[in-house]
């Protein structure tokens, strides 16, 4: 396993085949932080984060996603899809 835990699609961290749609995701991910300047999914361990990453669903639930264009949350939202045959991808 190669990355930093915050920025591993799924299927990286469960270990199984993948393709350039992890890129997908991790595009997915900075933008969150850029947008936000927090992590999607959190934890203060590699085994918290990637235990998010799998379990917990997307959410922009802090008070800075409310001035964020739909349109920005739309490209997140399909960025971040888990299943990576569903994801964003050429």
């Amino acid at each position: 396993m190669l990355g930093s835990p915050l920025y591993m699609a799924p299927e990286i961290v469960e270990e199984q085949v993948y393709d350039e749609k992890v890129d997908s995701w991790s595009v997915g991910v900075i933008t969150y932080i850029l947008l936000s300047g927090r992590p999607p999914f959190k934890g203060k361990t590699k085994a918290e984060i990637f235990h998010s990453i799998i379990n917990n669903d997307l959410a922009f639930d802090h008070q800075i996603w409310n001035m964020i264009s739909s349109e920005a949350k739309d490209f997140i939202i399909k960025a971040l899809i888990k299943e990576k045959d569903d994801r964003y991808g050429t």
